[in-house]
């Protein structure tokens, strides 16, 4: 095990690196040695990047299995049907995947974060800024994985069960086979904690504006207005997202599909970035189960159509519609946002094998809707909530003439108004139906109902089978380490 672990590490510090060539033998390695200038840091962030890009962590799988284990998606065939099916075990390659990736770029991230301090003093070139920035990128990333493995393989804790089994949190780097770490699982509010300190931290140390595809101030208050929604404090998540949208940074685009089509837009608050010329490792990205040409197939379930697409009107809307002489059209359920004959997304529409998708991680709309209802959960129907609730439909949303053209003077029809709401709980219905519908294959529906205790796949949200298992190898090697109930 140790020649194994001492091949990984060199591996994994080789991949962002190319400075190992003098190092001593593993067993004496340190990060003054292995991190010598500011250059080696931001090689090695480069690096993390490339872990977290992976398609076995957030390139795909983190959002993809929150889709796969709903009523959102028809999966038919390929590589992950014990996922979609919840006929996981101990041994299932997709958990153990995910997890040794996440905790893989978490050791990556803490090298990094304890090297910041030896670097600074032996290179000038590092900036106090850049350092700040530098520091704030790795306990981002490393907040955001803890906060992704915590939905998936710990119960929810929305559900009250903050003394249950969360994740081992590894907070120092591990640089030789004598530092290898086997903590036991923290609780569930341990780790949220942890992810919630990091991220916060994180927040204040970066930029408000990055390059592409990489972290700055907002996507860390994203991250930390979902964390809050999740545990529904739902006073934090109204604040939280209002800073985003008061930023005056995003706006949503024309029409739904062009935040897709259109890379790098207006309405993207942090995706991770793929191109032509970028392999992603870990079997692709969401286009490889979304699109035609994958190996997997991943249709829009009936289910999502009946009581998404098709219900995200409501009946009084569509009666005025038909008196007016028109007829609704929802831009998410025509093409080009899905195929012709309705059976396909189209949010990821290039070919799997070019990897030109991106993976959008955080985006506008997702929290107009969050601000829209938390809002109406603390304050009850709130003029706020409508007119963001609205500002995504009239987005989607187009009445039609008998000739198919646009009649701007129906559009209003399909808004919503106060007088529509006897109560805050139909208020709130329809912003998660609309959060449903608006947010479908972008990883939010699941957790959605386990933040509600609703049931996913006819199991109720504390059912185990709708929690990932820790990989059995993990066991082994880890004496201090506990299985979720039911493997």
């Amino acid at each position: 095990m140790k020649n194994i672990f001492q091949l990984f590490l060199i591996t994994l510090l080789a991949a962002s690196c190319n400075f190992l060539s003098d190092v001593e033998p593993s067993d004496q390695l340190s990060v003054e040695k292995v991190f010598q200038t500011a250059a080696d840091l931001e090689a090695a962030l480069a690096g993390a990047y490339d872990g977290v890009q992976n398609g076995s962590l957030l390139g795909r799988n983190t959002v993809l299995f929150a889709d796969l284990m709903t009523e959102n998606t028809d999966y038919r065939s390929g590589a992950f049907w014990n996922v979609a099916t919840l006929q996981m075990d101990p041994t299932d390659l997709n958990a153990e995947n995910l997890w040794t990736q996440g905790y893989k770029t978490i050791n990556h991230l803490n090298v990094i974060l304890g090297a910041l301090g030896p670097v600074a003093a032996q290179d000038a070139s590092l900036t106090a800024e850049d350092a700040g920035r530098i520091e704030g990128e790795a306990l981002f990333l490393r907040g955001v994985i803890y906060f992704e493995l915590a939905r998936l393989f710990c119960q929810p804790i929305s559900s009250g069960k903050y003394q249950e089994l969360g994740l081992p949190l590894m907070l120092e780097p591990v640089l030789s086979a004598e530092q290898l770490q086997f903590p036991s699982r923290s609780t569930i509010a341990e780790t949220y904690a942890r992810a919630t300190a990091d991220i916060e931290t994180a927040s204040a140390l970066l930029p408000e504006t990055s390059a592409p595809g990489r972290a700055n101030r907002y996507a860390a208050i994203a991250y930390h207005a979902r964390i809050a929604f999740q545990q529904e404090d739902y006073a934090a998540a109204a604040a939280l997202a209002g800073e985003i949208i008061d930023s005056g940074n995003y706006m949503l685009t024309p029409t739904p599909d062009e935040f897709f089509v259109h890379e790098g837009s207006s309405e993207e608050i942090w995706a991770i970035l793929a191109s032509a010329s970028d392999e992603i490792e870990g079997g692709g990205g969401m286009s490889s189960v979304y699109h035609p040409s994958g190996p997997n197939e991943a249709y829009i379930s009936e289910d999502l159509k009946k009581n998404g697409y098709e219900a995200v009107v409501p009946p009084n809307q569509l009666a005025a519609i038909q008196r007016a002489g028109y007829a609704a059209v929802d831009l998410r359920y025509a093409p080009p946002l899905i195929s012709a004959d309705t059976t396909r997304t189209n949010k990821y529409e290039n070919g799997w094998i070019e990897n030109e998708d991106d993976t959008p991680i955080v985006r506008l709309a997702e929290f107009l809707l969050m601000r829209a209802e938390a809002l109406a959960r603390t304050e009850g129907v709130n003029v706020e909530s409508i007119a963001l609730l609205n500002q995504v439909r009239e987005r989607a949303l187009r009445a039609v003439d008998s000739l198919g053209q646009e009649a701007p003077d129906g559009l209003a029809l399909l808004l919503y108004k106060v007088e529509d709401f006897t109560d805050n709980a139909a208020l709130i219905d329809a912003i998660i139906l609309e959060r449903r519908v608006e947010l479908a294959f972008e990883g939010d529906y699941f957790h959605d109902l386990m933040r509600r205790e609703e049931p996913a796949k006819g199991l109720p949200s504390g059912d185990e089978r709708l929690r990932l298992p820790i990989p059995q190898r993990e066991i082994d090697a880890n004496p201090n380490l506990v299985q979720n109930e039911g493997y």
